[in-house]
């Protein structure tokens, strides 16, 4: 694949969703590259449109520019563009080699794995960390899969002395995730990474999903200890917990994953409190919750948090989470009960 061309498809499948101009393209590609010309782009992209691989539609005094997900040939295209992203990401990167042909060997008979990808890959690992994508298959084991990936993890984690974060999830996850109107790590991690393993099935993936709706990626990558007081404030109300004293007004989306994990970073003990009522009342996905508390190392508030919800009100996916924690060697850190007890009457989340 020629370098215009692993380019053009990079940029255009960061972007899904995202109207690009020609020229917003042109700019894009350059942000990430450095150079890019409107003319050089322009003549590649009808080349592009005449292999079917994309489409150019006019827009006004625009032309608007898509991945053809029509075309069937297409999946192979993109493909392709990763593994050439992943020679040029491992150049130079020996360490990373011996690393990702490790995961291949002791992974490559897991059946229920459909593919792995490294998010934000280039910045993680100056930060000598990587944070995994994996998707597996529908499957009943989905939890038992997840906790025997994980010790797989941890494993490598103290072999390579690199920190591995892992986030893991079935086709059902998959596509609530990428489907979602709030803003979540997966909708975030298609603007930037590498599918190392089975890159076809991951495109599939993303083409059977496009086929149904619109998909929608995410440029900027949330840190939840910045998400603002509006928005903690908006979308708690939305989780059924109205703080006393407040003015509503509508802000971004968040998922119910990301708000606890910016809570627990605040040193706010009123506000943690809030934690065990929103997960009452709403659905979550553990390992989501259980990937950005690793992430953002606040996997020992959320345990204790967790395991005093579990006691008072059960629920399989409270217990799955403490498991999935527990597993990852989390620090249980202790929390008030009867303080909770409390407020989870006051919010009516019994």
């Amino acid at each position: 694949m020629d370098t215009p061309t692993l380019r053009i498809l990079d940029t255009l499948s960061s972007n899904l969703g995202d109207s690009l101009s020609i020229k917003k393209l042109t700019e894009r590609i350059r942000e990430n590259y450095g150079t890019a010309y409107y003319a050089n782009i322009y003549q590649k992209l009808q080349k592009l449109k005449k292999e079917d691989l994309l489409s150019l539609d006019l827009i006004g005094r625009s032309t608007n520019v898509k991945l053809n997900f029509q075309n069937y040939l297409l999946i192979d295209t993109l493909a392709e563009m990763e593994i050439e992203k992943k020679k040029n990401f491992l150049t130079k990167r020996n360490e990373q080699l011996l690393f990702l042909s490790e995961i291949d060997k002791r992974l490559n008979d897991t059946c229920a794995i459909r593919s792995i990808s490294a998010i934000h890959p280039t910045k993680n690992i100056k930060l000598n960390k990587i944070e995994l994508l994996f998707l597996l298959r529908k499957t009943p084991e989905y939890h038992n899969e997840t906790l025997q990936l994980y010790k797989e993890m941890l494993k490598l984690q103290k072999k390579y002395n690199l920190k591995i974060n892992s986030l893991i999830i079935d086709r059902d996850d998959f596509y609530d995730l990428l489907t979602s109107d709030e803003i979540n790590p997966l909708r975030e991690a298609l603007s930037e990474e590498i599918t190392f393993f089975c890159p076809q099935t991951f495109w599939s993936e993303i083409k059977k999903v496009a086929e149904k709706t619109e998909i929608k990626t995410i440029r900027t990558e949330t840190k939840p200890a910045n998400i603002s007081d509006l928005d903690l404030t908006y979308n708690l109300n939305r989780f059924g917990y109205k703080q006393f004293g407040t003015i509503l007004e509508k802000a971004q989306k968040f998922c119910i994953e990301y708000m606890t994990t910016a809570i627990l970073l605040q040193d706010d003990a009123r506000l943690i409190e809030a934690i065990p009522i929103i997960l009452a009342k709403n659905s979550f996905k553990s390992n989501l919750m259980a990937f950005l508390s690793q992430k953002f190392e606040t996997d020992g508030k959320l345990l204790g948090l967790l395991k005093i919800l579990q006691t008072i009100k059960p629920d399989r996916e409270v217990n799955e989470t403490i498991v999935l924690l527990e597993t990852l060697n989390a620090e249980e850190i202790p929390v008030d009960e009867e303080s909770i007890l409390q407020k989870m009457r006051l919010y009516n989340a019994l």
